[in-house]
Order: C-alpha cells, then structure tokens, then sequence
C-alpha cells in the first residue's frame, strides 16, 4: 500500500470516528468519510468493499442505513449496470436544520430544571447553560440558514 491510500485510509477512519461520535453506527460513518474523499466523487459497491474492506453485508446495511437517512444516493451511468453511490448534499441542510429537536431539547431542559431541587446548585448551573445553548441555537439557526441560502444563490448566479 503507498502512503497516498494510508493517508486516505486513515483519512476516511477519522472521519468515521467523527460521525461515531455523532451518533452513526461505525460501517456508515466509514463510508460516509470514504465517499468524502472519493475521486471522483462516486463508488461502486465493489469498490467500497474493496477499500473499506469489510464484508458486503457490512456495506450493505451501511449504505441501506445512509440512504434512508437521505445522506447517499445512488447513479447510474448508460451502459453499466453497476450502481455508484454518493453523497446528497441537499439531505445535509436538514440535518442542520431540525430547530423542533433543538426545540424539543430546550424544553425538555426547561421542564428537567423547573423540577430539580435547588441541592446541586452547579449541576443545575450546567443544565441551564446547555439550555441557553439550545435556545441561542434556535433562535440564531433560522438566520444562519437564510445568510447561507443567500451567499449560495450568490455564488450561483456568478
């Protein structure tokens, strides 16, 4: 193996971790940093089995998993009958933009604090600090979204 594919394979195993740490099962986050790096931008099936090298159930449920998250699609080319998978961008903005979880989280938080005991003065210090979080990043995310469309529909147009 050259240094190039360690690199890119210890690459893809970061950004795995990544998404593992998100909350991804292993197999998907793995694929997930390997169609990142992918040039170009789209792999067989074979050809993930090959890199990842796992098993094709392995990669079958990952990709099962990705595409009913929205988050890979599959192509196809005239002429080939195999089925190339990459990543849906679009799919990616909602998973950013889901303020009634960011919501649901907040209130959940407000009504965990409104029931504690004042005992535990810090931890509840803490509780109201993710608290205020959520409620900046509900307040603050519809902005955020509407400032990135606009500088998107920008750079289109140029």
């Amino acid at each position: 193996m050259q240094k190039a594919d360690k690199d890119i394979k210890q690459e893809v195993e970061n950004v795995g971790i990544v998404f593992e740490r998100c909350g991804f099962p292993p197999m998907p986050g793995r694929v997930l940093g390997y169609l990142l790096m992918a040039e170009p931008p789209h792999r067989s099936f074979d050809e993930i089995v090959d890199f990842l090298q796992a098993s094709k159930s392995a990669i079958s449920n990952a990709l099962k998993f990705l595409e009913m998250q929205g988050l890979v699609i599959y192509i196809t080319f005239s002429g080939d009958r195999k089925r190339y998978f990459k990543l849906n961008f679009e799919q990616w903005l909602s998973i950013v933009n889901r303020p009634q979880i960011v919501r649901m989280l907040r209130e959940t938080l407000d009504q965990i604090l409104a029931k504690r005991s004042d005992q535990y003065p810090e931890f509840n210090r803490s509780v109201e600090e993710i608290r205020d979080l959520y409620r900046l990043i509900e307040e603050e995310l519809p902005k955020i979204i509407e400032k990135w469309q606009a500088s998107r529909k920008k750079r289109n147009l140029q």
